[in-house]
């Protein structure tokens, strides 16, 4: 039953992306799926926060974090802003509360799109299997941006739990994965900003 539900699985994704999979560059293709992805989670955060609500809340937690920088330096005055820490504490409760809202209704999609592009790009996936010769390289980076990402970190440390496989090529490159989770936060970032998500 279970390989059967996979199948219909990977079958129903393979008719929405297949086409742009086998035709564009898994660079191009990830960041097409990033983008989807970062979109319908935008939206959702869109419909499910009250975003008034989230802009009155950073509000007032940033004025009581220059108030508190302020006062400091003065323990009386500190004494003071105890009680209005208090409530900040709450009104920041109340921020993460809001912000996890749109998670509940958006982790189970982005596992199973996890899922899917390691059954299309990981090692023995379909674009290896129609590519044999490639290496698992989605994109090579700039050297200084290399650097700036940490890339040699998460090499090492996905060295660490993924065993077999493609091997790392290059301190430069970036496989589907790592490529996936950049143009998804660069993708989501612009979009937040276009959608006005606070």
């Amino acid at each position: 039953m279970f390989e059967s539900i996979t199948n219909v699985f990977y079958s129903t994704l393979d008719a929405i992306f297949m086409p742009i999979i086998k035709i564009l560059h898994p660079a191009l293709a990830i960041l097409i799926i990033a983008i989807i992805v970062s979109l319908i989670i935008n939206i959702a955060t869109k419909l499910l926060v009250d975003q008034k609500r989230v802009a009155e809340l950073k509000k007032e937690i940033q004025e009581f974090q220059v108030k508190f920088k302020k006062m400091s330096k003065n323990p009386e005055m500190l004494e003071k802003l105890q009680e209005e820490q208090q409530r900040i504490m709450q009104l920041n409760a109340e921020l993460m509360k809001m912000s996890f809202k749109p998670m509940i209704y958006t982790w189970l999609p982005i596992i199973l799109i996890f899922i899917y592009l390691r059954h299309v790009y990981g090692f023995g996936g379909i674009y290896h299997e129609l590519n044999p010769d490639w290496n698992g390289v989605v994109v090579y980076l700039p050297v200084i941006l290399s650097k700036l990402l940490l890339i040699n970190f998460w090499h090492w440390l996905g060295s660490i739990f993924y065993k077999g496989g493609f091997k790392i090529v290059s301190n430069t490159a970036l496989g589907w994965l790592g490529w996936y989770i950049l143009c998804s936060f660069a993708t989501s970032t612009v979009l937040r900003k276009i959608l006005g998500i606070k």
